[in-house]
């Protein structure tokens, strides 16, 4: 039998994204309900042809949120096995193979799952989030100024979602395709990021909407410190206020649009905390932004004594994606020295731990990566940095005695390159 795998970057694959997203709208409004201008009732169900109607703009933008936090509850699952935040404590093929680093190519669950296949969908899950944002985007901007209640706010929202979609496709993989277009390197791909993230600082600034532009400037804050540009990161992380968080929601409702880290933590037992992160403490206290348990009983497997994180205590636990904590870690990186030294202390101060004191370089930046595995831990961002900093991924054999893979960066899956036509195969 010849099986066509249709590329995620394909017209007719975009338009089935669209669709499948537009069919899960209704069920995803409840969930959303508190977001405001974002709120909107309709039925289960709506035809293809309603993506034309202005009045669709806020359940279109609404259907590429829900597309992304789909996406990044995922990804964090994922690439918490895949790097050393979470071991696995099943016997199932489709979680181990992510935490032994063995994600070839052709792993269904890399490439072809969605968000509620067995292990963890990854890369269409990702750019179906990619995509909702940036039709919606499109859409949006040609419908008349007058048609479209808070056009500007809408527009925003959808660039800073599509910017945070790119910036997970250009951090988490060795390579990215854009509607089927070249390969690109992770830095092209966060080049990419950047402008959307700036749109969405222009929108949201013009509309007002503080939340928005707190989101899209802490993203490219982000992205300028993927990118080396120090002196930007620091100036977007600096403009950050104190307590700002921006969640992604989840909710019972539906099982695409649950926290898988906790479901596969608590529910199903097929993930356990790994010993680097466990009983985490600073001067002799605890250190509350890592907090573990000991559930005292084995994983799925029966064999891996199962650590409970308890970030996310429940399948509606809200994930952060973009938080002040973390402008404080991008300023302390970015500026090294004393700079570094008070933003690690406020940190502390903010999680109640004893403050930290060094006038060593090389110190400070050592605790500024270790305050960043802490404070950002379960939210997708350790892949990243371990790629980035250098940090060596595990070798050797596991604790059963199974040999690790090679897999470091995520390779582009064959489900987008055996169907694109500027990629070349022997």
């Amino acid at each position: 039998m010849n099986t066509r795998i249709e590329s995620m970057s394909s017209p007719r694959a975009r338009a089935r994204t669209v669709l499948t997203a537009v069919a899960l709208i209704g069920i995803v409004l409840a969930a959303a309900a508190c977001r405001g201008i974002l709120s909107v009732d309709l039925p289960t169900r709506v035809s293809a042809g309603v993506l034309d109607d202005p009045s669709f703009a806020p359940t279109m933008v609404q259907g590429a949120i829900a597309d992304f936090e789909c996406a990044y509850t995922n990804y964090a699952g994922a690439t918490g096995l895949l790097t050393d935040e979470l071991i696995e404590s099943t016997g199932f093929i489709a979680w181990f193979s992510w935490d032994l680093r063995r994600i070839p190519s052709n792993n269904s669950s890399l490439g072809s799952n969605t968000c509620t296949g067995a292990g963890y969908g990854v890369y269409t899950p990702l750019q179906t989030a990619r995509f909702s944002a940036a039709d919606s985007y499109r859409r949006i901007k040609a419908f008349p100024d007058a048609s479209v209640p808070n056009k500007t706010t809408l527009l925003a929202t959808a660039a800073a979602y599509e910017g945070y979609s790119l910036t997970l496709l250009g951090e988490g993989f060795c390579q990215m395709a854009i509607d089927g277009g070249p390969p690109m390197t992770p830095a092209q791909t966060l080049a990419l990021a950047e402008a959307r993230f700036t749109d969405a600082i222009q929108l949201a600034t013009t509309a007002g909407i503080t939340s928005i532009l707190n989101f899209a400037t802490l993203g490219r804050a982000r992205v300028r410190l993927d990118e080396g540009n120090l002196s930007g990161a620091d100036a977007d992380a600096k403009l950050i206020p104190q307590g700002f968080v921006f969640n992604a929601t989840y909710d019972a409702a539906a099982e695409r649009h649950r926290n898988r880290v906790y479901v596969d933590n608590f529910v199903n037992l097929y993930t356990s905390v790994d010993p680097r992160f466990r009983n985490l403490t600073f001067g002799g206290v605890a250190d509350p932004r890592v907090p573990t348990k000991n559930a005292g009983r084995l994983g799925n497997d029966g064999v891996t004594a199962l650590w409970q994180q308890l970030r996310y205590s429940a399948e509606t636990s809200p994930m952060p994606i973009a938080t002040w904590g973390e402008a404080q870690l991008i300023i302390a990186e970015a500026e090294g020295g004393q700079a570094a030294v008070d933003a690690i202390n406020r940190l502390h101060t903010a999680a109640g731990l004893p403050a930290f004191s060094s006038t060593d370089s090389a110190t400070t930046i050592a605790q500024v990566y270790e305050e960043r595995r802490r404070e950002l831990f379960l939210t997708g961002h350790r892949i990243n940095d371990m790629l980035r900093l250098g940090i060596p991924f595990d070798s050797g054999n596991d604790a059963k005695g199974q040999p690790f893979g090679t897999t470091t960066c995520l390779p582009l899956p064959d489900v987008e390159t055996l169907n694109n036509p500027n990629f070349t195969h022997p």
